[in-house]
């Protein structure tokens, strides 16, 4: 089980902010906190358990940003929204949909990933997101995503609208090929952050003083690349768009393992400006994989990652359970305090 970092100075500082009931743009400690999230395709079911550990410890409002890339920022939408407990369900009986993910859709040249109708159908009306409590909870959204001009890093901030919020996030996740061309945004074109970077810590760093960085691999896995068949009709694909995307794609493992590397040095310097704090889920912990649909391991790897990030942040192990829970269709003042228990861990 990952450790208890309750000594970390990053931890100190959000436990502290916690108990004080501090509340973002009102601190007063001079302390800038940013919440790091990697997605990585389903395998962000990882991350979703995290953020769930997160709410319902009571440590959303802790922080004062928080950055996403691919599905990494959509938990971090349903984290800002008080819903990351539902969304962690919903990659087992939303996400696993084959409307949402399937191959043989791929292979006869659509879309793999159909975020389109994530967005626009499941959390628009089935199963809605409540945009306007994250523009209500006074912590800035950033979702990331790869500007297929320049083949660079960009962030997504400033989102006032549900459109926008809604774009940044269409943006954040079109994985080429798999999920379609590039989103139109902001007069650019758009794909899946984690082409440039699978986790955001350049664009948090750039004003944040302390990082919480949630990863998705387990310790001790590295970046897998993709298969000579699936990285050759990729890269054909992203060469029609620029050629300089198909350098990003091949450099992608060696720059995430680097920067896994780097991450885990500051992790334990404590004088580090900013001050990092990584959470991982153990060595032998599930791995799943960009597409993975089976409910059993998405459940696993959820509740791994629940797990890794309730241990690190209050040092237990939780026993993670389901109990039946309603989500009211449209938010109420209720809805918004009690739907933080819908997934409830107890000490063991």
């Amino acid at each position: 089980m990952t450790d208890d970092l309750r000594g970390h100075r990053v931890v100190q500082t959000v436990l502290r902010r916690r108990d004080e009931r501090s509340r973002p743009g009102a601190r007063t400690d001079g302390r800038r906190i940013a919440l790091v999230i990697e997605g990585g395709g389903m395998r962000g079911v990882v991350s979703a358990g995290m953020t769930a550990a997160i709410e319902q410890l009571g440590l959303r409002d802790a922080f004062d940003e928080v950055h996403g890339a691919s599905a990494g920022a959509f938990n971090a939408a349903f984290l800002l929204a008080g819903q990351a407990a539902y969304l962690t369900t919903l990659y087992q009986h939303g996400f696993g949909d084959p409307r949402f993910v399937s191959v043989l859709r791929a292979l006869r040249g659509g879309p793999a990933f159909d975020m389109d109708y994530v967005i626009d159908h499941v959390w628009t009306h089935q199963r809605p997101l409540r945009f306007e409590a994250i523009r209500s909870s006074g912590i800035t959204l950033h979702c990331t995503a790869t500007d297929a001009d320049s083949a660079a890093i960009v962030d997504l901030t400033d989102l006032h609208t549900e459109e926008e919020i809604r774009g940044a996030l269409r943006a954040s996740g079109r994985l080429p090929w798999l999920a379609g061309g590039p989103v139109s945004f902001r007069g650019m074109r758009l794909l899946d952050a984690t082409l440039a970077e699978a986790i955001p810590v350049h664009a948090a760093g750039a004003s944040a003083t302390d990082m919480l960085v949630l990863q998705t691999r387990p310790h001790g896995v590295p970046h897998a690349p993709l298969s000579s068949l699936i990285a050759g009709l990729t890269d054909r694909y992203l060469r029609g768009i620029n050629p300089a995307l198909v350098e990003l794609r091949r450099t992608r493992s060696p720059r995430y393992d680097a920067l896994t590397a780097e991450l885990a040095t500051h992790s334990a310097d404590a004088d580090r400006v900013p001050a990092v704090c990584v959470i991982r889920p153990p060595a032998h912990s599930v791995l799943a994989g960009q597409l993975e649909n089976r409910a059993s391991v998405l459940r696993r790897a959820a509740s791994e990652g629940m797990r890794a990030a309730w241990m690190a942040l209050a040092g237990e192990d939780p026993e993670v359970i389901s109990t039946l829970r309603g989500y009211p269709l449209r938010p109420t003042e209720a809805g918004n305090d009690t739907d933080r228990d819908a997934v409830r861990p107890a000490s063991r």
